[in-house]
């Protein structure tokens, strides 16, 4: 009981910080609307930063496919345009990417600032660890697409051509746009044990619920791979399959922990009560 007070000043701090009248509607819609603005600022001064770099970041780009051909230089074309126009496609394409990968950090900063006054203490010391997981586990995920998927994926297709006699011409629209949208949705994929720890943390979902579903988790983590991967090839489809349910588990065994120390917390304090 010589720590009770101790909560009740706790809970009347959360209760000061979560009480209404110091901001209304407009005014949360107010910075809403700034947090939105400073966020898109951010990207355009990535997509500004990757512009001004741009033969740097167009050759770092292009670093999976020199890896793929390394032993087989013959056996591709150079990449080409199809169009009058492709090349501004291009331009365009490596300058997006580049613009929401350097603003990222930014947009989420954002984000946590306008959410952060409604939150409690105890819910403030959660956010910015979030924010961090959130923003390692993208970046994680397209690295893993850049350095692993990526030029896998690319050697598999070259051998294949090259089994089945076929020649080879690649478009620089078709390869870059591969290359971004692979490693934006392979971001977005290593998102996934993050969100199983929140749903499990606040109660959507069980750690039990999780394991007694394993085996539809594993078709739906196939499905997501075969779509995500370029062409559906089997060899990175299972690659990626593989980490994301490793990534799976490790939510499960994480959860699990989240859960059941929140419950002993909540078990200590109404038996000190």
């Amino acid at each position: 009981m010589m720590d009770e007070p101790e909560n009740v000043n706790e809970a009347a701090e959360d209760s000061q910080e979560r009480e209404p009248g110091t901001m209304g509607l407009l005014d949360h819609l107010e910075e809403l609307r700034w947090a939105v603005l400073r966020s898109m600022s951010a990207v355009l001064a990535g997509v500004v930063i990757t512009a001004f770099f741009f033969p740097s970041f167009f050759s770092v780009l292009r670093y999976p496919l020199d890896r793929a051909i390394a032993n087989e230089p013959s056996g591709l074309v150079a990449l080409t345009t199809t169009s009058v126009m492709g090349v501004f496609m291009v331009i365009i394409q490596v300058c997006m990417i580049g613009g929401v990968a350097l603003g990222l950090p930014f947009v989420l900063y954002n984000f946590s600032r306008f959410v952060a006054p409604g939150l409690t203490q105890k819910e403030k010391r959660v956010l910015i660890p979030a924010c961090a997981c959130t923003l390692l586990l993208f970046l994680f995920g397209c690295l893993f697409a850049y350095f692993v998927v990526l030029p896998t994926g690319l050697e598999v297709t070259l051998y294949l051509n090259k089994k089945l006699g076929l020649g080879i011409i690649w478009t620089a629209q078709s390869y870059y746009n591969l290359v971004i949208w692979l490693m934006i949705g392979v971001g977005l994929a290593f998102e996934f044990p993050l969100v199983l720890v929140i749903l499990q943390y606040i109660g959507v979902v069980t750690p039990g619920q999780l394991r007694e579903y394993r085996r539809f988790s594993v078709v739906g983590i196939l499905i997501a791979a075969a779509l995500i991967t370029p062409g559906g090839d089997p060899i990175t489809m299972l690659m990626l399959a593989s980490v994301l349910y490793l990534f799976f588990e490790s939510a499960i065994l994480v959860g699990d922990r989240l859960v059941k120390k929140r419950e002993a917390e909540m078990a200590e304090y109404l038996d000190e009560d």
